[in-house]
């Protein structure tokens, strides 16, 4: 029965909105026609381009090493890291996780002490190895400590690069 009165109320109320007369409808069309003169532009001339043909077959790959170790000199004669050496302790952690807190003298021997990120001590001398590089300290002063690390160039050889670590205040 509800279904009934409310389907007979939304058809009452839908048919007050029925209405016939279009003349203020008709009225503002035409006003509109009448005010507003539509204009469309010219398209703008198309100006062809010929073709550009690329070709890249000619061109070095730039993902590419610029020269082939390979090619240029036979087999790889460069540095390489001692892969037979053991590893020493703090070869376990990156240089900039390592911090130089001081130097010592023992038995003319200088050492410089190198805190690692879990807080312990190690005594480094020159020939020691620390860094994930191959890092070999290569000079030891009371400011730094100065390492030659050997990073891979990619290409099956290896690079020399200079790093250091300066003494923490």
């Amino acid at each position: 029965m509800k279904k009934i009165l409310l389907l007979i109320g939304s058809l009452t109320t839908l048919s007050g909105c029925v209405s016939n007369d279009m003349s203020d409808l008709q009225a503002f069309v035409k006003k509109t026609k009448a005010t507003h003169k539509g204009t469309v532009k010219a398209l703008p001339e198309f100006i062809n381009y010929p073709p550009y043909v690329y070709n890249a077959q000619d061109i070095r790959d730039p993902f590419k090493p610029v020269v082939d170790i390979e090619v240029a000199g036979g087999a790889y004669r460069g540095p390489r890291p001692d892969e037979n050496r053991p590893r020493e302790p703090l070869e376990d952690f990156s240089l900039d996780s390592l911090r130089m807190v001081g130097t010592l003298n023992q038995n003319s021997v200088d050492w410089i002490l190198i805190e690692d990120p879990d807080g312990l001590l190690h005594r480094v001398a020159i020939g020691h190895h620390m860094g994930k590089n191959y890092g070999e300290v290569i000079s030891i002063s009371e400011e730094e400590v100065a390492l030659r690390e050997l990073v891979s160039d990619g290409a099956g050889g290896w690079i020399e690069r200079k790093a250091s670590i300066a003494l923490s205040e």
